[in-house]
């Protein structure tokens, strides 16, 4: 592959995590203030909690009443973006 192909891999894989992201932090909002009935509430909603369902599984055994998953999401979301962004420069830098 060529070095600008890999870099341009690189860009999406950082604007796709950006958006999840986003989405997360619009989450956590809309769960404070936000009206549920509203569509882009929901389109929110049906987005988030299929990746937080696997999270809260794991978190639910931790006492109190914060929800961890929105913030371990957010915690993989970015380690997965560094790491595949690392891995995709460095093969552009190598040429490969």
């Amino acid at each position: 592959m060529g070095a600008a192909l890999l870099d341009g891999l690189a860009a999406v894989v950082s604007m796709f995590a950006q958006m999840i992201q986003l989405l997360v932090i619009a989450s956590v909002i809309v769960s404070w203030v936000g009206d549920r009935s509203h569509p882009i509430v929901q389109m929110i909603y049906n987005i988030t909690e299929p990746m937080y369902r696997p999270l809260r599984r794991l978190t639910s055994r931790i006492p109190g009443p914060f929800d961890w998953a929105p913030m371990g999401l957010l915690a993989i979301v970015i380690l997965v973006q560094k790491v595949l962004e690392a891995m995709l420069r460095g093969a552009a830098a190598r040429g490969m």
